[in-house]
Parts: structure tokens; C-alpha cells; sequence
């Protein structure tokens, strides 16, 4: 008798479908899951939002391929106008920071182009500074000048009027 039962259980249990999957789905990484929540932020028009991610990945993902990804679309971010961020200076950081941590990325070479020209619109932003100071600075002596010019015509027509 068991070996009967033992038998019919046998048979029951292999011939019961069993489930292979024929493809398997990768499955997304917590740095993946919040890349592309922070892509979809971005698109959406909440940068703020998108950029927090972007550093939340290149946090807590040092040395990922994501954290390369994270710094590479952080300094896009930074650098449009559009985004309402627009700091060139955080943007020029990013590249720099993708480029010397993540050199042999994929996103290098792009990264290289963006770093390259956010470092020559910085050096005309700075320049363009010194030279508006140096204005304020040409413009204040000529005031202060006219005013000494104003004070020698003074001198000059008080020693004209004397006999």
C-alpha cells in the first residue's frame, strides 16, 4: 500500500507544471530605478527635484556606472538655461568630477567637450566680472576727477574776479 501511495504521489508531483521563465527580465538596480525617476523629474520640468536624485545616486553609488551616468545628465542639467538651475559653475564641477573619477566611462568624451566649453564661458564670465569692476572702479575716479575740475574752475574764477 505505500508503495502505491508513494507511486501516485510521485507521479503527482512530476507531473506538475513547472514554471521556467523563457526570458529573463533584467531587473533594474536601486541606482537605475532612481536614474530614470530623476530623467522622468527632468522631463517633467522639476529639476530641483531631478538634480537631488542625480546627487543621491552619485552618492550612494560611488564607483557605479550609474553614479557616471548620474554626473554626466547632473551636469547637463546645470548648464541649461531652460532647467531653471542654470549654475555653469556646479555643471563645470560635475564634468570634472565624472572625468576624473569615471575616466574610462562611456560618457567621457562628451563629458570632455562639455568641460571644455564650460571652462572657456567661466574664464569670459570672470573676465566679463573684472572688467564691469574695473568700469566701476574708471567710472568712480572720473566722478571723483570731475569734481576736482568743478572745484579748480572755482579756484580759478575767484583769482580771475581779484584786482
Amino acid at each position: 500500500m505505500r508503495s502505491v501511495l508513494a507511486l501516485g504521489l510521485w507521479l503527482a508531483l512530476g507531473c506538475a507544471e513547472v514554471r521556467v521563465p523563457t526570458a529573463v527580465e533584467p531587473q533594474r538596480s536601486a541606482a537605475e530605478t532612481l536614474l530614470a525617476r530623476a530623467d522622468t523629474l527632468a522631463g517633467a520640468g522639476d529639476a530641483r527635484a531631478a538634480q537631488y536624485l542625480y546627487q543621491r545616486v552619485v552618492r550612494e553609488f560611488a564607483g557605479a556606472p550609474a553614479a557616471a551616468t548620474a554626473l554626466y545628465r547632473l551636469g547637463r542639467l546645470e548648464s541649461d538655461s531652460a532647467s531653471g538651475l542654470r549654475n555653469y559653475r556646479a555643471a563645470y564641477g560635475a564634468f570634472s568630477q565624472l572625468l576624473d573619477e569615471y575616466p574610462s566611462s562611456s560618457w567621457t568624451p562628451e563629458a570632455r567637450a562639455w568641460h571644455a566649453a564650460l571652462a572657456d564661458l567661466l574664464a569670459r564670465e570672470d573676465e566679463a566680472a573684472r572688467l564691469k569692476l574695473q568700469i566701476r572702479w574708471r567710472e568712480e575716479e572720473a566722478a571723483g576727477l570731475k569734481l576736482q575740475l568743478q572745484q579748480l574752475r572755482a579756484v580759478d574764477l575767484n583769482l580771475e574776479r581779484r584786482p
